[in-house]
């Protein structure tokens, strides 16, 4: 059990960017680095945000080289800019490879080593750099929780860096910032945060406040995602409801954990590069399944989250069934492209199902799930 805990001061408001100025004065921060990643240079953004910086007095080092499933080498990259500037925090503004990215050299700043020296819970010595996340998209979730998830290109997989200490001190969730991203991104995202509240309130480590925020997000995304995903850019309701739902469900498995979707998507980002968030849209239906005769119970109360007003004197079985059926229905009117779109050689399932039993996360699916179980997931997949 790990215990509910929140050390983030999170500010959640369309326009609250603005309050940077406030955030870094808070932490005492007079130099920092500012980190995104080069799709971002065509939107407003990282120059509004260099200017709230300026304006408080902030001088600002840019790095800027940040690539979708982050290396360990660009972690390792942005704390040595942190040293040859002498630089006192770091500012993150971008999606979840940003932001772990972000997160991990922080760390490193402060601690001689690399991200593979300190892979798993509480390894460093010292307190990373003061951080402050400002995410941008709608489904990563990591500007409130203590894990920093990293590529290693040699081995071919992914490792995730751990610590009470790897909270960013502040998070600014501006739902404004996702008014520029493409439709498949909001799709994407969006079906990513919904991949977290459920592995969060399924999982063996759930607890009553993380399943109450799972259950929270959940709906938002039911009510809302489609809405967001045809118009981002107009509705600013929806908007703001998925961008809420993703910080929520952040908190969610940030306080229980996520499972075998995930030890399934991290595996494929490592072998293959694929985008995080798509790998997750794509498995979380089929995984859940697998699970379902194991979380009956609570897919059936998830049911009722997302219908209120159904019969709930259908047996329990029914309305789990009807649960992922409604998630097999949203992915397909968000046109979640099939498992296929990968290219994944059937030829490396075993490697892949052999990395996902080992994921840091697999105890914590709500049946065993040994490598023969994600063989036989990805069999029915290809």
């Amino acid at each position: 059990m790990i215990g509910y805990r929140m050390p983030t001061r999170v500010h959640i408001a369309p326009g609250c960017r603005a309050r940077l100025g406030e955030v870094t004065a808070a932490l005492g921060l007079e130099r920092v680095v500012l980190v995104i990643d080069p799709g971002l240079r065509a939107t407003p953004w990282p120059e509004e945000i260099g200017h709230f910086l300026l304006g408080g007095g902030v001088q600002r080092q840019i790095f800027d080289a940040v690539e979708p499933n982050p290396r360990t080498t660009t972690a390792v990259r942005i704390a040595e800019l942190i040293a040859e500037y002498d630089l006192e925090g770091v500012v993150a503004l971008g999606g979840g490879s940003v932001l772990d990215a972000a997160k991990a050299a922080a760390m490193l700043a402060t601690n001689e080593g690399t991200p593979e020296d300190f892979e798993g819970p509480s390894l460093y010595p010292e307190p990373p750099l003061p951080m402050i996340a400002i995410p941008t998209t709608c489904g990563t979730g990591s500007e409130v929780t203590w894990v920093s998830v990293l590529s290693h290109e040699e081995s071919r997989r992914k490792i995730s860096v751990k610590g009470e200490t790897m909270f960013p001190d502040q998070a600014l969730v501006d739902a404004d910032l996702i008014a520029t991203l493409p439709r498949d991104l909001v799709a994407w995202t969006g079906v990513d945060t919904l991949t977290h509240a459920v592995e969060a309130t399924t999982c063996t480590l759930a607890n009553p406040v993380s399943d109450a925020l799972a259950e929270k997000a959940i709906a938002l995304l039911f009510e809302y995602l489609e809405r967001a995903v045809a118009d981002v850019a107009n509705d600013a309701e929806a908007r703001e409801a998925v961008m809420r739902a993703s910080t929520v469900a952040g908190l969610a498995f940030g306080n229980a954990d996520v499972a075998g979707v995930h030890c399934l998507s991290e595996s494929l980002g490592g072998m293959y590069d694929v985008p995080h968030g798509l790998a997750n849209a794509i498995l979380l239906a089929p995984v859940m399944r697998h699970h379902q005769a194991f979380a009956e119970r609570r897919l059936a109360e998830l049911y009722g989250v997302v219908r209120p007003g159904d019969d709930t004197r259908r047996p329990a079985s029914e309305r789990a069934e009807r649960f992922l059926e409604r998630i097999e229905d949203l992915t397909r009117r968000l046109e979640i492209p099939p498992f296929s779109s990968f290219g994944i050689d059937p030829g490396d399932h075993p490697t892949i199902a052999e990395m996902a039993e080992r994921n840091g996360s697999n105890g914590s699916n709500p049946r065993p799930m040994t490598t023969a179980s994600y063989l036989e997931i990805l069999a029915e997949l290809s």
